[in-house]
């Protein structure tokens, strides 16, 4: 779709009187996702941490958002926005880990089970 047209649509959308629905979350956050890539901030390694958390945001939000949203998919969507954050937050020298209290396991990463599959 071409942005431009996405942009009208979603200005369109969102001035009128209807309720602000999922599907235009997520087309928001990847409008804006993309508006971060021609914008020059002070800081370079801002913009790719907001692109990312933007799109992370439009996935939770349409997973579980829409109509036909099962509460099912929630951990499959948890996990894919964990490592898309921390995807982000390593080229910042970061990393996303469980609390050691939490309960919670280590983020499955996709590299860790290709290092298995090759052994």
């Amino acid at each position: 779709m071409d942005p431009t047209d996405l942009r009208a649509e979603l200005a369109e959308r969102l001035a009128g009187t209807e309720p602000i629905n999922a599907q235009m979350v997520n087309s928001a956050c990847f409008m804006l996702s993309r508006a971060l890539e021609e914008l020059a901030l002070s800081v370079p390694e801002a913009a790719p941490l907001a692109r990312r958390l933007l799109r992370v945001a439009g996935r939770v939000v349409i997973d579980t958002g829409m109509e036909d949203s099962s509460s099912d998919a929630w951990p499959n969507t948890e996990q894919m926005a964990l490592l898309w954050i921390d995807e982000a937050v390593r080229a910042l020298g970061y990393q996303v880990l469980p609390m050691a209290d939490g309960g919670r396991p280590e983020l499955k990463r996709v590299e860790q089970d290709w290092d298995r599959g090759s052994s």
